[in-house]
């Protein structure tokens, strides 16, 4: 199966949503940087979730929305690629 993106695609695509929406432009974000420490609360990782699911077209499931996943970009990321 031909994947049209990578996780670091999808890591990039999250980093440049997050800076843009979501947190302050002057906070440096790596894939690794854990969410709560740039600010994110559960009701930012729900709009990132959402974004998620238009723009790469895919549904998590509830099972999946766990801590573990939803600790930083990259956990999402990797998260999300198993769905595309």
């Amino acid at each position: 199966m031909d994947k049209k993106f990578s996780e670091q695609g999808i890591c990039n695509e999250l980093i440049s949503y997050v800076k843009s929406n979501i947190a302050d432009r002057s906070i440096s974000i790596l894939k690794e940087t854990p969410f709560n420490q740039i600010g994110l609360d559960s009701s930012s990782i729900i709009e990132l979730v959402l974004f998620i699911e238009r723009k790469f077209n895919v549904f998590i499931p509830e099972g999946d929305l766990v801590p573990d996943n939803l600790k930083s970009v990259e956990a999402l990321a990797r998260c999300t690629y198993k769905y595309i």
